[in-house]
């Protein structure tokens, strides 16, 4: 077994990200989406404050607040059929498709529309 010396274990330090890798879920369920065009240039500001803010184009602002999940949430990616499968002739077959888990969090970002005057908007709960 070989040792490392110390620059050598000084590098191998280096190696590891100085921060570390969190996602977050956007809910965007009380905003209008007819408000939010496709392909909109956004500035999501203040993750690190208890109200975030997230400016969407030039005239949408809105604010955010965390909100714990029961339990863990999973966010996963869906892929298509692959271009190797062949279209079947049978009517009622469905193309397979490839589910791969991103990531698991604790806590949701959820978004309401700000008013003018900057506070949150009331939206009705279903």
């Amino acid at each position: 077994m070989r040792k490392l010396s110390e620059m050598e274990a000084n590098k191998e330090m280096d190696k590891q990200p100085d921060y570390e890798e969190e996602f977050v879920f956007l809910d965007l369920d009380d905003c209008l989406y007819s408000d939010i065009p496709p392909n909109a240039p956004f500035v999501l500001s203040g993750l690190d404050t208890l109200t975030p803010t997230l400016q969407i184009g030039n005239h949408l602002k809105l604010i955010g607040e965390y909100q714990e999940t029961v339990g863990t949430c999973y966010i996963f990616s869906e892929s298509g059929p692959s271009l190797n499968e062949k279209c079947p002739t049978d009517q009622n077959h469905v193309p397979s498709k490839e589910v791969k888990p991103l990531a698991s969090l604790q806590k949701i970002l959820k978004f309401k529309v700000c008013t003018e005057d900057g506070s949150k908007a009331n939206v009705a709960d279903d």
